[in-house]
């Protein structure tokens, strides 16, 4: 009799731990720089890698990774649509600007490590057909790639969206998981 409890207890136990959602680590999204009045102020949508999705830019809350933004990058520069970080150093590198949808594409899909870069404070300007990496405050990585950018400067104050692929290393390595 006890010998047969055996495998049932274990096949319990396997089960059990096999109810979980996997975490996502890659997507795509359309990010905009649209306030939203939060009573005593205002917040925009931003993405978060852990959560996989859009959450709210709360001052109190530090969920969103990277936001959007229209606006001067330099005082009396021109508005452009750049990506933001809450990070205390520079999170961002540039690995290229592509011709065409597929060679971004192509481009994205190589990028299979960190590697050496140089890193700066904005994802400025943002333009369909770059590649982006970006170290978060929690010392992880995600490659971006830009699909779309649109940007309205003739309204106060601009608007901007963006559409972009993302592929997170949750780890902290500097490799990232291959989709």
């Amino acid at each position: 009799m006890k010998l047969s409890l055996i495998p049932a207890l274990a096949a319990v136990l396997l089960f059990s731990g096999c109810g979980g959602e996997e975490q996502r680590i890659s997507g795509t999204i359309t990010l905009t720089n649209e306030l939203y009045d939060g009573g005593s102020y205002y917040y925009a949508m931003g993405l978060s890698f852990d959560e996989a999705k859009e959450v709210p830019t709360l001052p109190d809350a530090y969920r969103a990774d990277i936001k959007l933004i229209a606006g001067a990058v330099e005082d009396g520069g021109p508005v452009v649509a750049f990506l933001s970080a809450n990070t205390l150093n520079p999170p961002f590198t540039l690995t290229g600007t592509y011709a065409s949808e597929s060679a971004a594409k192509s481009a994205f899909s190589a990028l299979t490590s960190v590697g050496t870069n140089t890193w700066v404070d904005l994802a400025a300007p943002l333009e369909a057909n770059q590649v982006w990496v970006i170290k978060t405050r929690d010392a992880t990585y995600a490659k971006l790639r830009i699909i779309s950018v649109a940007l309205n400067s003739t309204v106060n104050p601009p608007t901007a969206s963006c559409s972009l692929e993302w592929v997170w290393q949750p780890d902290g390595s500097a490799t990232f998981p291959v989709k």
